[in-house]
């Protein structure tokens, strides 16, 4: 009779123990984004496992204990059942339900999580979710006798993740994704991907149309005038001015003025562009593209005006804008304007480029790292550094790059060559060079 009870009792620990242990490798290592896809299309064991991960150091806590009691049961059950054979018996009796703990209570569970790790998860959680409400108060106070420990030798684990570990997290995660297919549009889908994350951290004004370049109207024109800028601009939003291009009065809608026109029969003296135009929409330039483009979508606006702090118009950004800072150049048949139009590549591998060319662009476009801290342009990057308007044949090494002032206009630089610079040539990111 002993030896059945023996067996049986032994069985049943060790089925619990292989239970929690295969328990936390599915509970800790399942998919939050998949567990999540799975909660809202209504499953409640999937919401339970989430529930468990937001408050993983407890349930973690919780399983190891109780893994650790029955690990503890095991060896001192056998032992008393020792005493009941002889000494050969009872030292194969121990060495068999060591294998079989290490074997059947650690490794076969773990190794079944590892493979059917969502469909062990949603089976266990349930359980572990019971366990760990249960016992809660008794893990809480052995949570904080470990903290004081490794407090007392200068560790502190109370610190928690922040928001810019979560994104390098999901950086990785991004960087480790793969699937069949072409390798080019693979690296194109990383790419948006990271561009979206980096929405938060680029400004209205780093990816914004300067005023200088800016399509924009004379309210004062007669409306026939004002028909045919309208007809000639290839932008579906116009904004119009008053006595100076920087006073924005309005922003006009193409869509609205052509159909003002067609209900007044092409008649233009029926016409009041001051009862078609909507009011200017300015935001500060030191709104995240992720805000505006909220913003955006809460309006159901396309089209901002941008100032600095002192009210002054700096420039225009668009939906179009945000999302080309997400999925590259967007080019229709109305585009006039490209950074092919801004940078030329020559035979020998280097570049003539537009002053004007914004660096994000550059950056995207050919790999460089020139830093958009503070400045928006290429040509505001290099007045920047030399922290004066340079001269025409002047040469600088800057970011790895050898830039030389080819033409200037007034105190604007127009046209610039850059040079690739090796490794080895490029010292420093900071490095001035300065040829007369």
């Amino acid at each position: 009779m002993i030896h059945v009870v023996f067996v049986v009792v032994t069985l049943v620990l060790l089925c619990t123990a292989a239970f929690l242990s295969g328990s936390e490798t599915a509970i800790t290592g399942s998919s939050r984004a998949y567990l999540f896809h799975l909660a809202k299309k209504g499953d409640k064991r999937a919401k339970k496992v989430l529930d468990l991960q937001e408050d993983m150091s407890l349930s973690i806590e919780t399983i190891l204990m109780l893994n650790q009691i029955i690990l503890f049961l095991i060896p001192t059950f056998t032992a008393w059942y020792s005493f009941h054979l002889t000494p050969a018996q009872s030292t194969i009796c121990t060495s068999s339900i060591a294998i079989l703990i290490v074997i059947y209570a650690e490794i076969c569970p773990k190794l079944l999580a590892i493979r059917f790790i969502i469909p062990f998860a949603l089976f266990a959680a349930p359980a572990i979710k019971i366990l760990v409400s249960t016992l809660k108060g008794l893990t809480r106070i052995l949570e904080e006798c470990a903290k004081i420990s490794l407090r007392l030798v200068g560790i502190n684990i109370d610190v928690q993740q922040t928001a810019d570990q979560s994104d390098e997290e999901l950086r990785g995660a991004i960087e480790m994704h793969s699937s069949e297919g072409d390798e080019e549009e693979e690296e194109q889908k990383k790419t948006m991907l990271k561009s979206i994350l980096d929405l938060e951290n680029v400004y209205v004004n780093q990816a914004m149309v300067h005023r200088r370049h800016m399509r924009t109207i004379d309210i004062s024109l007669p409306v026939a005038k004002i028909a045919k800028e309208i007809s000639s601009c290839p932008f579906s939003r116009i904004p119009l001015w008053k006595d100076s291009p920087e006073n924005i009065v309005g922003v006009l809608k193409a869509k609205t003025f052509f159909k003002a026109l067609q209900m007044n029969n092409g008649d233009f003296s029926k016409i009041k562009i001051s009862n078609l135009i909507s009011p200017p929409w300015y935001i500060p330039e030191t709104t995240s593209l992720m805000d505006q483009l909220e913003n955006f979508r809460k309006k159901r606006e396309h089209f901002a005006l941008i100032v600095d702090e002192y009210g002054d118009l700096l420039g225009c950004i668009t939906l179009e804008d945000i999302l080309e800072e997400i999925v590259g150049e967007i080019v229709d048949e109305y585009d006039n304007k490209e950074i092919a139009d801004d940078v030329k590549i020559q035979p020998d591998g280097s570049f003539m480029v537009n002053g004007a060319t914004p660096i994000r662009d550059l950056n995207r476009q050919f790999g460089w790292n020139i830093p958009e801290k503070n400045a928006t342009t290429i040509a505001g990057y290099v007045m920047y550094e030399t922290r004066k308007i340079p001269d025409i044949g002047q040469v600088y090494v800057l970011a790895g790059l050898k830039l030389e002032i080819l033409r200037r206009q007034r105190n604007q630089i127009v046209l610039m060559k850059i040079t690739p610079q090796s490794t080895q040539q490029n010292t420093s990111e900071n490095t001035k060079v300065v040829e007369n």
